[in-house]
């Protein structure tokens, strides 16, 4: 009864996202600057849509070409808020398509640039032009209760698992064997940090990668933030952040398979990476914790592969990664470490002494996985990241001296959207979808009841299903809240 109840209701969802996929559009402004905008965008969006490349994240919001929405932003839709608020609400919105207006610029032939700029912006370019327009069509926004009230509705995210994949697979049957699976992964993760770190396996060489250099942070407190409470660190600021909280990876490199790089294209369309040019690629999130906003720092290294052990490895395949995540609460200290693999999968969390999980996670179809609590460095001491070689598994994070180190240079997570191709020209390392294509999995072919698409694949940011029972995000904004509380509260 109760899987019949989950199918029919799971009907009627897909029924409702179809329908609402109908959406009106939004009263045009009375303004004749606005609707002069509003063509330049439309203008844009074609060119892009026939010879470019745009994220699949952040989300569009239908009806207003100037803004698009994250996880975290999207919070703030029923939230009650000023004037003030609302305005700067708008304008985080609208920077999150400018990010993705400056991919999306940059990926178009310069031909079709030029053809732009001359019909829409002969005297400022294109998107010096669609930062005025952004500014002229939120003023009108910010005082027309009607469009004000259509971009709170709109400025959703879709989840990243599909419907018609846990329907048609009959997801509450095909779960048995997945929770099965997730069970003894997560055993075996537990077993793999239970011994003393000098007990760990070494299949080749290990050698560390990052920068040894001491770190000095910014006075925290004394970041600007917005009228929302959102920590705003200038560019340099936001360097040091970086720099301080940066861990060392320690990586034991048996194959070239093991050596961080510089992704690329292959001539025969395989996603690989350069690992003579070792890379770290560097992006900022933002999440909610007791109902403030707390800033993320984002570190993601790319392996050619997760070499395959066998005719029967599922989980092999070209292109490899890890992504690691400080959680930064209101003073500047580490709140928590978590990391994934590009694919989204292998989720850890490692707390810092003022969290604890809630109980009642651990009767959740699959609960969290916290492996260790997080080391606190000594001073001089950095955070260092164990991994292992092929599967490139986190196996431990402790604090140590630094040491001599393969020095990490630090890039922009949006140069992923422009990666070479070998012999000539650069494209996206993400398709359409948000998928890396031929990183796929063989496991894909199991898993794909869970509906998260393509299990195994590499994917962008802001696209990664992290649980296969059950839906949770790597980027949701209420994680922090929904996994943990805090120690005070324990009784």
């Amino acid at each position: 009864m109760n899987a019949l109840r989950w199918f029919l209701s799971m009907l009627l969802s897909a029924a409702a996202m179809l329908t609402g996929c109908a959406l009106n559009p939004p009263h045009p402004p009375a303004d004749s600057a606005a609707a002069r905008c509003l063509e330049a965008y439309a203008a844009l969006d074609a060119a892009v849509a026939a010879a470019g490349t745009t994220p699949s994240s952040p989300a569009r919001i239908a009806g207003f070409p100037y803004l698009r929405v994250d996880r975290f932003l999207a919070g703030y839709r029923d939230q009650p808020m000023n004037l003030v608020a609302t305005a700067a609400w708008l304008t985080r919105l609208n920077r999150l398509d400018q990010a993705a207006r400056q991919v999306e610029w940059n990926s178009l032939p310069g031909v079709i640039q030029s053809k732009l700029n001359r019909r829409h912006a002969p005297e400022t370019g294109m998107l010096t032009r669609l930062e005025r327009c952004a500014a002229t069509l939120q003023a009108i926004d910010l005082h027309d209760p009607e469009r004000l009230a259509l971009i709170r509705a709109r400025a959703r995210v879709a989840d990243e698992y599909l419907t018609v994949n846990q329907v048609v697979g009959l997801y509450p049957l095909t779960m048995l064997p997945v929770d099965f699976g997730v069970f003894r992964y997560q055993e075996e993760t537990r077993a793999r940090f239970a011994p003393p770190l000098t007990e760990l396996p070494i299949q080749g060489e290990l050698r560390r990668y990052g920068s040894p250099e001491p770190p000095n942070a910014p006075n925290f407190t004394a970041l600007p933030r917005d009228a929302l409470g959102i920590p705003e660190p200038a560019p340099a600021q936001l360097d040091s952040l970086f720099a301080a909280h940066a861990p060392i990876w320690e990586i034991d490199v048996a194959s070239e398979a093991d050596q961080p790089g510089t992704p690329y294209w292959r001539a025969d369309g395989v996603p690989t990476v350069d690992p003579g040019e070792p890379v770290l690629y560097r992006s900022v999130s933002y999440a909610r914790w007791r109902d403030e906003p707390v800033l993320q720092l984002n570190y993601l290294i790319w392996f050619t592969a997760r070499p395959q052990t066998g005719v029967f490895d599922l989980l092999g395949g070209p292109l490899d990664g890890m992504l690691w995540r400080v959680t930064l609460d209101q003073s500047g200290r580490p709140l928590l470490y978590d990391s994934i693999h590009p694919c989204g999968c292998y989720h850890l969390l490692f707390p810092g002494p003022a969290l604890r999980l809630r109980p009642e996670t651990a009767d959740w179809a699959e609960p969290p996985l916290a492996p260790q609590p997080a080391p606190i460095p000594k001073p001089g001491e950095r955070l260092i990241l164990r991994l292992a070689s092929g599967s490139h598994f986190l196996q431990r994070v402790y604090s140590d001296q630094p040491g001599a180190a393969i020095i990490l240079p630090s890039r922009d997570y949006v140069m992923l959207y422009a990666v070479a191709v070998e012999g000539d020209g650069r494209r996206s390392l993400f398709g359409s979808d948000g998928l890396v294509v031929g990183s796929e999995r063989a496991e894909r072919w199991l898993l794909w009841p869970t509906g998260v698409p393509s299990p195994g694949a590499m994917r962008e940011q802001g696209r990664h299903a992290i649980a296969f029972v059950g839906q949770r995000h790597f980027d949701d904004a209420d994680l922090l809240d929904r996994l943990f509380t805090p120690v005070r509260e324990q009784p």
